[in-house]
């Protein structure tokens, strides 16, 4: 009785599979788009709140314009003040709230456009994690197709090759039942008809035994084949299973380490 082999069903074999390499190409593609989808978004910002600083920029300088010319105008204009001590100038009051106000501006305009940054990255970032989340699973779920799939072969194949060994054996034992049967009824030492009848009954008494034994053994080989693939079937699973897990556990580990150590950011 001889053991059948079969090569193991490794992970690695299953991602060389082209099925699994078309995949693997459209899992890269959709994670491209995004992140060039994200590139363009980051652009727009960026554009958008540059403008905002710029025309920021421009309105601080007809400001300050304005600061410098009330300051030239005052000191040219106080050798003809009476009191010094009188009112003030209202135009000079003017400015200072406007001073103000600009800096409010500034301080508001900082925080918003850091707000709308942190929070856009924030997005990019759960997004990227969502996906990269998608694609670890349909990954795995098409690696656990393809084990499945591999294993049932193996054990479609041996099936085949245990009913193969369980006909050949019949064969074997009917052919070995003829030719004893035709030996005893040739054997010219036999001159009693009775005789040769009695040892016919007893040579099919005893190869019946016989088959029945070697049936049984192959019965059992047949057996703990089956055993013995379905267990090494069940590891690869359970293998595959723990893998997965542990892909999809380590990017959310990653997902949650970078949102501890994200921090308020801005372009300005």
């Amino acid at each position: 009785m001889f053991l059948y082999f079969f090569d193991p069903i490794t992970i690695q074999v299953l991602r060389k599979e082209k099925v699994f390499q078309k995949l693997s190409k459209k899992l890269k593609k959709d994670m491209e788009e995004m992140l060039k989808r994200h590139q363009k978004q980051r652009d727009a910002i960026q554009k958008q709140q540059q403008t905002n600083v710029d025309k920021l920029l421009v309105d601080s300088q007809k400001l300050s314009k304005k600061k410098n010319n009330l300051g030239s105008s005052g000191s040219s204009g106080s050798r003809h003040s009476s009191l010094g001590g009188r009112a003030s100038d209202p135009s000079s009051s003017n400015i200072s709230d406007m001073c103000n106000d600009h800096k409010i501006t500034i301080r508001s305009l900082v925080s918003n456009q850091t707000d709308e940054w942190s929070n856009n990255l924030r997005r990019q970032e759960k997004e990227l994690f969502e996906l990269r989340r998608q694609q670890i699973s349909d990954e795995y779920d098409l690696l656990k197709k393809l084990l499945l799939d591999a294993q049932k072969n193996q054990m479609d194949s041996l099936k085949t090759k245990l009913e193969v060994e369980t006909r050949d054996l019949k064969q074997a034992q009917t052919r070995k039942s003829m030719e004893d049967t035709r030996q005893i009824e040739n054997d010219r030492t036999i001159a009693s008809r009775a005789e040769k009848e009695r040892r016919v009954k007893e040579t099919k008494e005893r190869n019946l035994k016989l088959f029945v034994e070697e049936r049984k053994r192959l019965a059992m080989k047949a057996e703990i084949h089956q055993e013995q693939l379905n267990k090494r079937h069940t590891e690869q699973v359970d293998i595959l299973d723990r893998e997965k897990a542990k892909a999809l556990e380590q990017e959310e580990m990653n997902h949650r380490e970078s949102i501890l150590a994200s921090k308020p950011e801005s372009i300005v």
